[in-house]
């Protein structure tokens, strides 16, 4: 294991039983009204206006994602996290978990695996 955490076929740190992790992740967040980022956006539309978006890769084309799917670590990479969250009325996201643009799109993606936990599309206009 090279005595580095995470990188003996494990599930590694963040994950349940590991560290900061607070469980593994729950799309009900939808149903409380702190997170109503549908309402927030329309109140606050130049916020959801952010700059064009780049892919990480050159000729990509978009691909509408799906829960389930995993993307490759270029496109979770530090310059598409979302910092703050709360700003566009989303939930927190813990270890692993971070939330990423994806072109207009807004992704849940574990950052161990690379794994899409939850989308929202149309996010960003």
């Amino acid at each position: 294991n090279y005595g580095r955490p995470g990188w003996n076929n494990d599930r590694g740190p963040g994950r349940p039983g590991w560290g900061d992790n607070r469980g593994p992740w729950r799309n009900d967040w939808r149903q409380d009204r702190r997170y109503d980022w549908q309402g927030w956006r329309s109140d606050h539309r130049d916020l959801f206006r952010g700059p064009r978006y780049f892919a990480p890769m050159p000729n990509y084309r978009y691909s509408r994602l799906n829960i389930g799917i995993y993307l490759g670590a270029p496109f979770f990479a530090q310059q598409y996290w979302i910092a703050d969250p709360w700003a566009y009325r989303l939930p927190p996201a813990y270890p692993p978990y971070r939330w990423v643009r994806y072109y207009d799109d807004v992704v849940l993606i574990d950052t161990y695996t690379g794994q899409v936990v939850d989308v929202i599309y149309d996010f960003f206009w």
